[in-house]
C-alpha cells in the first residue's frame, strides 16, 4: 500500500513537472530562433528543424457534404466551397450553377441561385467567401461580375468587372484582395488589388512575378489563329496565401526559402526564412509532365517537348492558412509508405516560427471551425465528395 501510494505521487508530480518541461523546451527551441530588424521589418530566421520535431497530425473523416445519389441535396460536380462562421458549408454545383448550402450536421438547407445571366444568377463562379457579417460573395468569371448574398441566400447586390479578376485571397467586411494578371503578348504581369464592395480598386499593391509560360500558334480555320500556351514547369514564381484569422498575405517567391507577409493594408512588416536544400527535377518528373500532352496536337506536343528543365524544383507551388492563423508550405519532399506517398508540409505559427513538420498522403484543403475539408473520390461512384475532417495532432 505503501509503495502504491509512493507510485502515485510520483506519478502526480511528474505529471505537475511535465508541463513546465515542455513549456522550458519551448522556449529553449525559440532561442533557436535568430531575429532581427531592418527598415522597420522584423527578419525571423529559423533554423533547420522545427521547434516540435516529433509533432504529428491526422485527419479523421466525419462527415460528407451532398453526397446523396439523387434529389435536391446531391452535389454530382462540385466546385469552389466555403464554410461561414456558423459551420454551414456552401458547395458550387457546376452540374445546374448553383449553390448547395449544407448545416453543420451535414443536412441540406437550400439552393441559391440558377444557371443564366439575370441577378443572382450564374454562368460559371469560380470564388465563393464568406465576407464575416455573414453575407456570402460570389465571383462568375463567365458572368464577370461579383454578387452578394444574405445569410439565407437571398440575392442582395452584384457589380461588373472592369477587368479579369483572378484568385480572390482574403475577403474583409468590405472589401476583397485579388491576384489580378494583366495578359502581354509573351508573358503576364501579377499584381495584387484591394477592391471595395461597390467594384472600386481601394488599393494596388506591388507587382509580383507570374507564372512563366511558352506559347505556339496555330490556324483555327476560317482565317483565324488560336494560341496555346504551357506553363514552364518549376520556374520562379509568387505564389500567395491569405490568412483571414489575422487578415495577412503571405508570399514566397518560390526559388527561395523566404516568405513575406503583409498586413491588409499592404505593408510588408515581417520576412520567414530557414535553411533549406531543394529537391532535384528526376526523369520521372519530366515524363509526368510530359504525359499531359498525350492526345494533343503535334504543336502542343512539340511545345511540350521544347521545354528546358531546371536541375531542382522551386521550394514550394502552395501555401495555405488554418483556422488558427498558422502557415501551411507544401513542399516538393516526398516518402514512400507502403502503397502510399506522403509529401511534407512546413507549418509555421503566427509569429513566424518554424513549428512542425507533418507529412501527409493527401493535400489539406481549407481549415474552419477547428475542422479541415477537402474533397475526396467516392470508390463506388468516383465523384469528388466534400468531406470534413477532425484533426487529431500527437
Amino acid at each position: 500500500m505503501k509503495a502504491m501510494k509512493s507510485l502515485v505521487l510520483f506519478g502526480l508530480a511528474f505529471a505537475l513537472l511535465f508541463p513546465s518541461c515542455r513549456k522550458g523546451a519551448d522556449e529553449a527551441g525559440r532561442g533557436r530562433v535568430r531575429t532581427e530588424t531592418v527598415d522597420g521589418v522584423t527578419l525571423v530566421h529559423n533554423p533547420p528543424a522545427p521547434l516540435h520535431p516529433e509533432k504529428t497530425v491526422r485527419f479523421e473523416e466525419e462527415i460528407s457534404f451532398g453526397s446523396e445519389g439523387s434529389g435536391p441535396g446531391a452535389v454530382l460536380k462540385p466546385g469552389e466551397y466555403a464554410i461561414d462562421g456558423r459551420n454551414r458549408v456552401y458547395i458550387y454545383e457546376a452540374a445546374d450553377s448553383t449553390i448547395k448550402v449544407f448545416g453543420e450536421d451535414g443536412r441540406f438547407l437550400r439552393e441559391i441561385g440558377r444557371k443564366g445571366q439575370g441577378p443572382g444568377e450564374f454562368a460559371r463562379a469560380f470564388f465563393l467567401g464568406c465576407v464575416p457579417d455573414g453575407r456570402l460573395l460570389v465571383t462568375d468569371f463567365q458572368n464577370r461580375r461579383t454578387s452578394f448574398f444574405g445569410p439565407e441566400g437571398d440575392f442582395l447586390a452584384s457589380y461588373q468587372w472592369a477587368t479579369n479578376i483572378s484568385i480572390p485571397l482574403l475577403v474583409l467586411d468590405g472589401a476583397y484582395i485579388v491576384q489580378e494578371s494583366v495578359r502581354e503578348e509573351d508573358a503576364s504581369k501579377l499584381f495584387l488589388k484591394t477592391y471595395d464592395f461597390n467594384g472600386n480598386v481601394t488599393r494596388t499593391w506591388r507587382e509580383f512575378v507570374s507564372p512563366a509560360f511558352k506559347s505556339v500558334t496555330r490556324s483555327a480555320g476560317g482565317g483565324g489563329a488560336v494560341t496555346i500556351g504551357v506553363s514552364l514547369p518549376f520556374v520562379p514564381r509568387s505564389v500567395l496565401a491569405g490568412d483571414a484569422e489575422f487578415r495577412r498575405i503571405y508570399h514566397c517567391l518560390s526559388d527561395a526559402y523566404l516568405i513575406e507577409v503583409y498586413d491588409a493594408e499592404g505593408r510588408l512588416f515581417r520576412k520567414i526564412d530557414r535553411p533549406y536544400e531543394r529537391v532535384p527535377v528526376t526523369g520521372a518528373d519530366k515524363e509526368e509532365y510530359l504525359a499531359q500532352s498525350a492526345g494533343a496536337s503535334k504543336e502542343v506536343r512539340d511545345l511540350y517537348a521544347s521545354l528546358s528543365w531546371p536541375d531542382v524544383k522551386t521550394v514550394t507551388e502552395r501555401m495555405l492558412c488554418d483556422d488558427r492563423g498558422f502557415l501551411w508550405v507544401a513542399t516538393y519532399e516526398v516518402r514512400a509508405e507502403g502503397e502510399r506517398k506522403r509529401t511534407a508540409y512546413d507549418i509555421f505559427d503566427t509569429d513566424g516560427i518554424y513549428d512542425a513538420r507533418v507529412w501527409l498522403d493527401a493535400a489539406p484543403g481549407k481549415f474552419a471551425g477547428g475542422k479541415m475539408y477537402r474533397f475526396k473520390e467516392d470508390e463506388e461512384t468516383g465523384l469528388r465528395i466534400l468531406t470534413r475532417y477532425r484533426a487529431v495532432w500527437e
